[in-house]
């Protein structure tokens, strides 16, 4: 949406990586899920790091504190996961 609203190139690379990360980690989680989970759990704690501080900076819900937040609750996800496989 950044790209689309203010032609922001580094939103459309940032968001289309993530997507790539997320998409391989959903590939990967029936064949390897200790491997899956543990790339998910860093991109995830990422985005966390990275939106929460940015919601923290401009008080925006939408994007910032949505996405900051399904990316806590994805990390806990992703890290269940990896408790649950060992």
């Amino acid at each position: 949406m950044g790209y689309l609203k203010r032609g922001s190139k580094i939103s459309a690379v940032a968001g289309g990586g993530s997507a790539a990360l997320f998409y391989y980690v959903y590939k990967e989680l029936p064949g390897n899920p200790v491997l899956a989970s543990s790339i998910g759990i860093v991109g995830s704690a990422a985005l966390t790091g990275m939106m929460g501080s940015r919601y923290l900076r401009t008080r925006k819900v939408v994007p910032a504190g949505v996405v900051s937040m399904v990316s806590l609750v994805m990390t806990g996800a992703y890290l269940h996961g990896i408790i649950r496989s060992s």
